[in-house]
């Protein structure tokens, strides 16, 4: 179950939209290794994880591969 303060932050409220429309409530599932790593690139970029799954899905956010892939 989400906490009460989350779900209050999905309501805009009072407040102007950042992007124009409301955002939904979704859920995905990933790896701890996966969500680490995204959690890491939050930090770095200074944005949240769902900040930047919104930038990649209005193609704000380039996303390549890797110059080189080690395969385990």
């Amino acid at each position: 179950m989400a906490h009460p303060k989350s779900l209050a932050n999905l309501k805009h409220e009072g407040r102007p939209l950042k992007r124009g429309s409301a955002k939904k409530h979704r859920r995905l599932s990933v790896t701890d290794e996966g969500w680490q790593g995204c959690q890491e690139l939050s930090s770095e970029l200074g944005m949240s994880v769902s900040e930047i799954l919104e930038s990649v899905g209005r193609g704000e956010f380039i996303l390549s591969r890797p110059l080189t892939r080690i395969n385990i």
